[in-house]
């Protein structure tokens, strides 16, 4: 058995090397990822667990 879980977040990387990004792209991107994540795991008929931020809601 696998268990597949996500914690899913403002994109925030950018901070870490001293990038500028906005709120919005910061949930843009996340979005767009999670939307990514959820496509494949339909395709796969697998189930997963997701955490996100307070922040991302």
């Amino acid at each position: 058995m696998v268990l597949l879980s996500f914690d899913i977040e403002e994109f925030d990387m950018p901070f870490e090397y001293g990038k500028e990004i906005s709120f919005e792209e910061q949930i843009q991107i996340s979005v767009t990822g999670t939307i990514a994540i959820l496509d494949l795991l339909a395709k796969h008929n697998i189930k997963a667990t997701f955490f996100s931020t307070a922040i991302l809601l």
